[in-house]
């Protein structure tokens, strides 16, 4: 008899599991933000595409200073593929990109490279200039700030992301990459 009552209660607590379990992954029955995203991204509507940093999500939106102190936004090249690149003077793989992105660059019309500094990360602020003008490095960087490092997961350097002209991410690369790789991968992307 006490087998029996063991078993029923181990039943009905593995059937609780799963409807527990299941029911926080209904559509509109999430139970944090977590999982509410994980469900809205799996299909993105094209008009209701969400803000983050997923694949089909539009990228963040984010207002840093360049290397002059101009105020720059990455919707502000809307309407253009953006190759968006986190970076750092001491980082050994982003120097060696570094060449690539400026050939790249300067070879294309419809897609901006975007470098973004991990100034949190440099020994001195004016490193990040140094090597820009040491590099002959012409496409535009900015200054980064711990807000937008944590809001593109920035763990590894360099880390890149892909932008459509659409504001969506494409793809998300960690480590160096080369003309090559991006020429292949842009041709792409609308």
């Amino acid at each position: 008899m006490q087998k029996k009552i063991i078993w029923f209660l181990l039943g009905a607590v593995f059937l609780w599991v799963l409807y527990d379990f299941g029911k926080s992954y209904l559509p509109g029955n999430a139970t944090n933000g977590k999982d509410a995203v994980l469900l809205e991204t799996a299909a993105p509507e094209a008009s209701e595409a969400q803000a983050g940093i997923n694949i089909g999500q539009i990228a963040y939106d984010f207002e840093l200073e360049d290397m002059d102190g101009n105020t720059v936004k990455l919707s502000d090249y809307r309407g253009k593929k953006v190759f968006l690149n986190f970076w750092a003077s001491w980082c050994p793989p982003c120097k060696a990109e570094m060449p690539h992105l400026q050939v790249f660059s300067e070879e294309q019309e419809d897609t901006v490279v975007l470098g973004v500094n991990v100034t949190t990360s440099e020994s001195h602020p004016d490193n990040a200039a140094l090597f820009l003008d040491e590099n002959e490095i012409s496409f535009p960087n900015l200054y980064g700030t711990e807000e937008v490092f944590s809001q593109y997961q920035v763990q590894s350097l360099p880390t890149s992301y892909l932008i459509g002209s659409d504001g969506k991410i494409y793809e998300r690369i960690i480590g160096a990459v080369t003309k090559d790789i991006l020429e292949a991968k842009f041709s792409m992307i609308k």
